[in-house]
């Protein structure tokens, strides 16, 4: 298992620093969303975990806690067509003018959930399928989830195992 220091190493650092070498052409290596579309996503993920966006809980409750553990918390990725059902099958309209500006709104997004887990710690935000997560467990999701889009647009490799 990583430590928090390493899983936000990765999302505040390392997972920005690859940012750089993605432009408006970049293309998947897999599925239908550009690279500005798939900013966006994580951007729009980033915005449940920072408390701008409120989910349903979709998981059964009783199957959460399983769910989060093999899934979230386990050492597999997420796997490359995996389809969140609270979003549409399609890619979503972009909301940014560019990707410059997409970019720049992830930054903020990140910025305004290092702000609500520094002002209060054991806050809670619901994810949709894993159901309430604190730091911790919203790191590991961002972690995976940043690993899953960097990887689908080439910026790191695949890993089947973390």
């Amino acid at each position: 298992m990583k430590s928090i220091q390493e899983l936000e190493e990765f999302i505040f650092n390392d997972s920005l620093t690859l940012l750089k070498s993605i432009t408006a052409t970049t293309q998947p290596i897999w599925g239908t969303m550009g690279a500005q579309q798939m900013i966006e996503h994580v951007a729009l993920a980033v915005g449940v975990s920072n408390g701008k966006i409120d989910l349903p809980l979709l998981t059964p409750s009783e199957k959460v806690d399983r769910v989060r553990e093999l899934n979230l918390l386990g050492n597999r990725p997420l796997p490359k067509d995996f389809k969140n059902p609270a979003l549409p099958n399609e890619p979503m309209p972009l909301k940014e003018a560019s990707l410059e500006a997409s970019i720049t709104h992830l930054y903020n997004e990140l910025n305004l959930f290092q702000t609500l887990f520094k002002n209060t710690p054991d806050a809670k935000r619901t994810h949709n399928i894993f159901g309430p997560l604190n730091y911790e467990q919203w790191l590991w999701f961002h972690y995976k989830h940043l690993h899953h889009h960097w990887a689908h647009f080439g910026l790191i490799p695949y890993v089947e195992r973390f």
